[in-house]
């Protein structure tokens, strides 16, 4: 999905948070704004608890209210200890933003994710991890993208003017 929505510039694969971290997150978007001309990251870890969500698909399925019930918990549980590594791991401000997003890869378990009373506030408020499903994640990198050139473009207006500003002069 990045590669189709950002430059191959735009973004980092398997990137250190910090120099000599040995820790790795799967992606980071390159994100400008520091002074000096680094770019800082915004780090993106995908997680796919697979036993817990078969466990609640099938309770869901089998029509068992306990069993949806506790799979529901346990499924927030893990989303809320994950949302919790990925903070104490890869947020580190000023070198990253001072938020992550976790990347869930099916709308199912966004969506059973979401479903939980207050889990997304408690991730986002607790831990600054946003939870992101495919769509979610493709309108943010949309949003980044747009930031992007728009950026490019007062960049390049205010070159313009200085050339003009000479020409003139």
């Amino acid at each position: 999905m990045l590669e189709q929505v950002l430059a191959r510039d735009q973004y980092v694969t398997n990137a250190k948070m910090e120099p000599g971290a040995t820790e790795m997150v799967e992606y980071a978007v390159r994100m400008p704004g520091q002074m000096d001309g680094t770019d800082i990251l915004l780090p993106i870890d995908a997680k796919f608890p697979k036993e817990v969500y078969e466990r609640l698909m099938m309770a869901w399925d089998a029509g068992d209210a306990d069993a949806t019930r506790a799979a529901s918990e346990a499924l927030a549980a893990v989303i809320e200890n994950e949302a919790k590594r990925i903070s104490t791991k890869y947020i580190r401000p000023p070198l990253t933003t001072d938020f992550a997003v976790m990347y869930v890869p099916t709308e199912g378990l966004f969506a059973e994710a979401m479903r939980v009373p207050g889990l997304a506030q408690r991730l986002q408020s607790k831990y600054r991890v946003t939870v992101a499903g495919p769509t979610t994640l493709h309108a943010l990198l949309n949003s980044l993208q747009m930031g992007f050139r728009t950026l490019a473009i007062q960049k390049r207006s205010s070159e313009v003017w200085r050339v003009l500003g000479e020409a003139k002069a």
